[in-house]
């Protein structure tokens, strides 16, 4: 390095001096430049330092906040189901209540098996066409305009008056025989 008085070895020694005269002026102990190189590198290194162990604890920290945050959904998932299986419960619970009543269980027997007090007819109507003939005989639906072929009034009233006064079978009712009084 260089040792001559105006280099920078030199420069640094002089300002050293210069801060050392300022200090014995104010009544300090004059300290060295190495003492003040120190303390810098002290709080560097301790910068550091604690720089380092923020970093290190995050990487190790940050599987572990993944993990807790997964654990919360699953949590919050599992505790929606539980909510959902309560409610299925307590729909069951309402269900087998119902079962304590005494109407509710005539009811379910003439609906479900059918059953009738005695002296009562029971009616079970059946729908003789196959699904293919429904589907086949179905009626085919327009939006044209088609005129009425009778007076819609008039049908209606012969099929209840037809219904109430017939002594004829089906299948005679069904092969049109016209409406006879009594």
């Amino acid at each position: 390095m260089d040792e001559r008085p105006g280099g920078i070895r030199g420069l640094g020694r002089a300002l050293a001096s210069t801060a050392r005269a300022r200090a014995e002026r104010r009544g300090e102990q004059p300290r060295r430049s190495s003492d003040a190189q120190v303390g810098r590198l002290r709080l560097s290194w301790t910068l550091l330092v604690v720089t380092s162990l923020v970093v290190v604890g995050a990487v190790a920290l940050a599987p572990s906040i993944g993990l807790l945050l997964e654990q919360r959904r699953t949590i919050a998932d599992l505790q929606q189901q539980v909510d959902d299986q309560q409610q299925a419960v307590d729909d069951l619970g309402e269900q087998v209540a119902r079962w304590d009543d005494p109407a509710y269980i005539e009811a379910q027997a003439r609906d479900r098996l059918f059953y009738v007090y005695p002296g009562e007819t029971a009616y079970v109507v059946i729908d003789d066409r196959g699904p293919a003939e429904s589907i086949d005989a179905a009626p085919t639906f327009t939006t044209d305009l088609v005129e009425s072929q009778g007076d819609w009034v008039q049908t209606g009233i012969a099929s209840i008056v037809l219904a109430g006064l017939t002594d004829a079978d089906a299948d005679e009712l069904a092969a049109g025989t016209p409406l006879e009084p009594r």
